[in-house]
């Protein structure tokens, strides 16, 4: 006691305690925000493609146009098309793009993302292309999208 002898030591605060574990439960929570919420796998207002015409639902309720799409094919207005993982394809890539993944699953939803500028022609070409390859009656084309190839 002689080299302390005001204890000073035992009249202070305790230290703080560490509250960096917030920070990457903060970081976890927000990745997993984008993971979910950014999936193809999340249900999405579509339009079902019936031939060359969009079939418009019948069902009253409000989620009878949701789909979960296990494919997604983005068409921009200057006529790129873009296909998860393989990226920009041509018309030909495409139609073999699109049977392998029919062959691979059967009975997957294709869903078609078109930018607001891209004319009725080509979407209803790549959803001929699909149901050729085998994935009708399981195509619809998005109503709702901020843009294609994004």
């Amino acid at each position: 006691m002689i080299a302390r002898p005001l204890d000073l030591a035992s009249a202070l605060r305790r230290q703080p305690r560490s509250f960096d574990w917030v920070f990457f439960v903060n970081f976890g929570l927000i990745a997993l925000f984008f993971i979910l919420f950014g999936s193809r796998f999340v249900l999405s207002p579509a339009l079902a493609v019936d031939g060359e015409d969009l079939r418009l639902s019948t069902v009253p309720e409000e989620t009878s146009g949701l789909v979960a799409a296990k494919f997604a094919v983005s068409v921009k207005a200057n006529g790129q098309i873009f296909v998860d993982p393989n990226g920009l394809v041509n018309d030909e890539q495409l139609r073999v793009w699109l049977s392998d993944r029919a062959k691979r699953s059967p009975g997957a939803y294709l869903i078609i993302y078109p930018d607001k500028a891209v004319p009725f022609d080509d979407v209803a070409r790549i959803s001929v292309a699909a149901k050729e390859a085998g994935l009708y009656p399981y195509i619809g084309v998005a109503t709702i999208k901020a843009g294609a190839g994004q």
